[in-house]
């Protein structure tokens, strides 16, 4: 994964302990720091990864994070921020319509669909929704 604190600054050891203890529940992690303040995380615990890519948090002292998934050949000096999770709440949805397919479709709509909260997809929750959804700022 990658991570770049924005308007903020931090050393390789600063970002160790920040996701050791906000990440790390189950594994060990690895942190690389890179060109222009972006960190490579890598997870050996796939429910570690979900955790901090699905779940966050994803601020550090009131500075927020652009958590994105690897891509290959990733080069920092050439990073134009083009795509971001983002977690969309859909409220008021009418009790037929409250259903994975129709709400992925949705999701697919706004963008790459990359989860539906555990609470919608366990149908315990029914005042909202809330998915994951991959947009393209340049759209």
């Amino acid at each position: 994964m990658i991570v770049k604190p924005f308007d903020k600054s931090l050393n390789l050891q600063a970002m160790e302990r920040w996701v050791l203890k906000k990440w790390v529940r189950r594994d060990i992690v690895r942190v690389m720091d890179l060109e222009e303040n972006f960190f490579l995380i890598h997870f050996s615990n796939q429910e570690d990864y979900s955790y901090a890519l699905f779940e966050g948090p994803w601020t550090i002292a009131d500075h927020y994070l652009l958590v994105q998934r690897w891509r290959p050949l990733f080069m920092s000096q050439d990073i134009d921020i083009r795509k971001v999770d983002v977690w969309v709440r859909i409220p008021n949805l009418p009790a037929e319509l409250y259903n994975k397919y129709f709400i992925w479709k949705v999701g697919k709509v706004l963008g790459t669909m990359s989860k539906i909260d555990e609470f919608t997809s366990i149908h315990s929750r029914g005042k909202f929704t809330r998915i994951c959804v991959e947009i393209d700022l340049r759209k």
